[in-house]
């Protein structure tokens, strides 16, 4: 008898990979789920990423084993977890979430001006959907649930 003992997180498995346009990153979960990740936060950032600056190198992009990251041969690498969190920066906030969001924290809308440091009226356009939410906003969103404890 073989019992399974699970501590945390299952660790995120991607099945397939291709180099897209400039420096991202076509990655294929093994849900069956796909999505393009821009690696160039990590690859301009990092100077052991430097030859992945290289367009051929770049393309040589492929799944390590099991499905724990991708890699560029033996010497660079990206764990799945590293690429899951880049996707989820990267993704953008929808009105539904923001709505979400608010509400976890029981604001109300005459109340997230004070804690993003918008106007009323950017809140109610974020809410309603009639704007687009922007990567500061949803990273603010972000560093709030984390300074709440959420």
């Amino acid at each position: 008898m073989t019992d399974m003992i699970q501590v945390g997180k299952p660790i995120p498995r991607i099945t397939a990979v291709t180099a897209g346009e400039s420096l991202t990153v076509i990655i294929t979960w093994e849900s069956g789920h796909s999505e393009t990740i821009d690696l160039a936060p990590l690859i301009l950032a990092k100077k052991w990423f430097k030859p992945l600056r290289d367009r051929a190198v770049f393309e040589r992009v492929a799944v390590e084993d099991h499905g724990s990251g991708i890699c560029w041969g033996d010497d660079l690498d990206m764990a799945s977890y590293t690429l899951e969190r880049l996707a989820q920066v990267q993704q953008a906030m929808t009105a539904e979430d923001f709505n979400h969001w608010k509400d976890r924290h029981h604001l109300t809308l005459d109340a997230v001006p004070s804690v993003l440091g918008i106007s009323r009226r950017q809140a109610a356009a974020y809410a309603s959907g009639e704007k687009t939410i922007d990567r500061a906003i949803k990273l603010a969103c972000r560093g709030y649930d984390a300074f709440m404890g959420q």
